[in-house]
């Protein structure tokens, strides 16, 4: 293979510069391609510096102040005790319609039973429901889930209802005490 002749006077011709599609030659000595990597060295920089966490040095404790430890507490001591929660508003009842049915808890609505439907409170939680128009009271146990009507806290069965003689009311005030939570 020869060499080509260059003519005289005339320098031999460089490669054209590859270019970018937005006609910006791409050139990786010279030009924006190396201001764009100083750029991007200095923010990895100022990022990396930001990250890293300051070493923190601890003296040791100086000796001639004593160090004070609290004992436990006592297993005597018992703990204290929550105040019951109560709750106040509107209780309804429900019965036939619903008997025989399957509750939240998975047993059958037994509309004999003293039982309820809460939204929030576990399934087996017992309560004590009074009603406040004649003071009568009766415990029941949370098995099912609502009322589904708004403005109401508590769903009773019919015999609870029937306990607390408002089953001719249908919607009447209550007051009701977490007697306890569901056994575990």
């Amino acid at each position: 293979m020869t060499k080509p002749q260059h003519l005289p006077g005339r320098e031999p011709a460089l490669p054209k510069p590859l270019r970018l599609s937005a006609g910006m030659p791409l050139d990786t000595v010279n030009g924006s391609m190396v201001c764009w990597r100083v750029a991007w060295v200095a923010l990895a920089l100022t990022v990396a510096g930001c990250v890293t966490s300051r070493t923190h040095v601890s003296t040791p404790p100086d000796a001639s102040v004593p160090a004070t430890v609290s004992p436990p507490p006592s297993a005597s001591t018992p703990p204290a005790e929550k105040a019951p929660l109560i709750l106040t508003g509107k209780a309804s009842w429900y019965g036939e319609p619903h008997h025989g049915q399957k509750t939240a808890s998975g047993e059958s609505f037994d509309m004999g039973q003293f039982t309820a439907a809460h939204r929030t409170l576990p399934l087996g939680t017992r309560l004590l429901v009074t009603n406040l128009r004649n003071g009568r009271s009766v415990e029941v146990r949370v098995n099912d889930r609502g009322p589904v009507a708004a403005g109401r806290i508590i769903d009773l069965s019919y015999a609870a209802a029937q306990e607390l003689d408002a089953v001719p009311d249908g919607v009447f005030p209550v007051r009701v005490r977490v007697m306890s939570p569901p056994a575990r």
